[in-house]
């Protein structure tokens, strides 16, 4: 009976508050054409707190409570409207105490909770109440938490009633109607339910700051604003992170961004995306119709399916990051299904949590929808998977010292501008085998170079005069360029430049390779491959496989991390150029208790081992003094 009366108060909860939110897959993207020339100066390294270093976080997306079930609801979300019981109450119940034993159970030690999702302050006062016992929970068992708020949500019903003056907070469209929120599904209430706001408008974001100030005074750790759509929010960022930052000394501030918006991370102190797709071999006929990232054309066969990987989404964080700024990716793309109904199963999660973990990311646990009522239900399937989490996040946590403080050793860069073109280029490169590095053309200076023997523009077609200038200096020391299209055809404040001399042609010691059209990804793959040489290891592993190398300068290891996309032994994998390590250790959370293995490269410095189930790292100590990682 109880069960009934508490889903029956959610459901009239939602309809009184007429409020609906949904994923943005359909919200039309930033255009990277209004970012500054010249980026103001973000926040410094010692606005991040100790607990939060990159390599140590594991991290759940952990929403739930009465306003994340109205907006369910309301918004037409699969398995809310039309609504799955089950699925309501166990949202609606979310933040009982009793919940954070899944946490644990999981190895997580970050979560994000919904704290403001658009509703006014007055309607959702109970649900703050609510959280502030909840985060005080959390913080006695060892569990920091994320505010998620929206930058830019009105949900017009109730925000008009409780707070007339939002009226003019809402953002106008070309037609001189309100912009409406572009991913819900507004057919199913018969209605537009939601607003975007203006973010340069004052009083709205005299709002946001009052949200800033409950989120703070709750005992929030960090804010993540969500639907970072429109203009003004390089200034906004700003102005946000400096208060906050006068509130509360290391409160990290993050943004939900997209592909147009990467760079605007240049304004928070941590990293987050929901870009990431489930990774794995997808089969053939689920990538019918998709476009972006996973057209098939771009993605390596393997046995039958196509390769799908984060890792080119992974280098472009790694790039905005500066080296010190804790990294956050969800893997919100699904090869079937949408992630509220359907869940990774365990093979997949494991495989997603490695992959985020190689490149020092934390990959984002989505739970809310199917797979928090099994968790919230103990059904059999579901804990199977969060078994399977907890399992890999206890590995991490228990070799935390080979994910911290490290650099890549790639000796092949790709200049991105402002707008982060492409990720599916990026990662189709990573696929085959290409070990690179992100370099922003605006960061781009002399000294920065040196480290790379290949440097591509591709898709850069801005490029500030002095990144022009170092390439210049690079080529004539003797390092090689690739170049594309229209790459560096624009300079910092848009005007329209003639591509460099050099393109196409020798200059010093070195030689510019150029291309009209981008050529085909083999062939571009086996250009950059052969450009960056072997260096430091030779590395043979079957074509479903992927590795990442890091470098720890502090202690002088290497990790070699290798990742099974198929989900299964494929064959041997080869690594060469070990002579004079004096140790190899090979660890995986697939061997049994996860025990490390001493193993010794043979007289040649070879080494042979039969290809990992999922996820292994290869801990290398002692490496030649001449084993150094890109500068930061």
């Amino acid at each position: 009976m109880k069960k009934i009366l508490l889903l029956s108060a959610a459901l009239l909860f939602a309809v009184a508050l007429r409020a609906q939110v949904g994923s943005e897959n359909g919200m039309p993207r930033q255009i990277g054409a209004g970012y500054p020339a010249e980026w103001p100066q973000g926040p410094s390294q010692d606005s991040i707190p100790s607990w939060a270093k990159s390599g140590t976080i594991r991290i759940a997306r952990w929403d739930g409570g009465r306003i994340e079930t109205a907006k369910a609801i309301l918004s037409g979300w699969p398995g809310f409207n039309p609504p799955v019981p089950d699925n309501l109450y166990s949202m609606s119940n979310w933040y009982n105490p009793e919940t954070i034993h899944l946490l644990r159970d999981a190895g997580i030690n970050l979560a994000w909770v919904t704290f403001s999702n658009g509703f006014s302050i007055p309607t959702e006062q109970n649900h703050r109440e609510q959280l502030r016992r909840y985060i005080e929970e959390c913080h006695r068992q060892g569990i920091h938490v994320i505010a998620y708020e929206s930058v830019a949500n009105i949900f017009w019903e109730d925000m008009f009633q409780q707070a007339p003056e939002s009226k003019d907070w809402v953002q106008m469209g070309a037609d001189g109607k309100p912009v409406p929120y572009g991913s819900g599904d507004y057919s199913k209430m018969g209605r537009v339910t939601r607003y975007m706001a203006d973010p340069a408008n004052p009083g709205w974001r005299d709002y946001l700051k009052k949200r800033v100030d409950l989120a703070i005074d709750a005992g929030a750790d960090a804010l993540m604003y969500d639907n970072n759509f429109g203009s003004h929010l390089v200034d906004l960022y700003q102005d946000i992170y400096r208060y906050g930052a006068t509130r509360k000394k290391d409160f990290m501030i993050m943004g939900n961004f997209h592909q147009n918006s990467y760079v605007l991370n240049r304004l928070t102190n941590c990293l987050t995306t929901e870009d990431g797709a489930e990774p794995g071999v997808y089969d053939e006929g689920h990538l019918q119709g998709r476009r972006g990232r996973l057209d098939a054309k771009d993605l390596v066969p393997v046995e039958g399916g196509r390769l799908v990987t984060n890792a080119g989404l992974f280098r472009i964080y790694n790039a905005l990051s500066n080296g010190w700024k804790p990294m956050l990716v969800e893997d919100g793309g699904r090869e079937v299904g949408v992630r509220e109904t359907t869940p990774m199963r365990p093979e997949r999660a494991q495989l997603a949590l490695a992959e985020a973990m190689s490149f020092g990311i934390g990959m984002e646990v989505f739970v809310e929808g199917a797979f928090a009522r099994g968790l919230y239900e103990n059904d059999p399937d579901t804990m199977a998977i969060w078994r399977a989490i907890g399992t890999y996040n206890k590995f991490f946590a228990a070799n935390e010292q080979y994910y911290t403080g490290t650099h890549s050793l790639a000796q092949a860069a790709i200049v991105l501008d402002d707008r982060s073109e492409s990720v599916a280029l990026l990662d189709g490169l990573a696929a085959r085998h290409v070990l690179f590095d992100v370099l922003y053309e605006s960061d781009l200076t002399v000294d920065k170079l040196p480290h790379y023997k290949v440097v591509a523009l591709l898709t850069a077609r801005t490029v500030h005069q002095r990144a022009v200038t170092a390439l210049e200096n690079f080529l004539t020391g003797g390092g090689k360029v690739i170049a594309a299209g229209d790459s560096a055809t624009l300079d910092e404040n848009g005007q329209k430049r003639m591509p460099p001399e050099w393109f196409g042609k020798s200059l010093g010691k070195g030689e510019c390779t150029y291309y009209e059209k981008l050529p085909a990804l083999d062939d571009l793959a086996s250009a950059l491959r052969d450009a960056a040489g072997a260096w430091p290891f030779s590395i043979d592993a079957p074509p479903g496989d992927l590795y990442n190398i890091t470098h720890q300068p502090a202690t002088g290891r290497t990790m070699i991390h290798f990742l099974s996309y198929s989900l299964k032994p494929s064959g041997e994998i080869k690594v060469a150029g070990l002579l004079g390590r004096t140790r190899v250790t090979l660890l995986s959370p697939d061997s049994p208790q996860a025990a490390p293995v001493s193993i010794k490269p043979s007289r040649s410095g070879e080494l042979r081992f039969p290809a990992v189930r999922i996820y292994s790292m290869l801990v290398i100590e002692n490496p030649v003094p001449s084993l150094t990682a890109a500068p930061h």
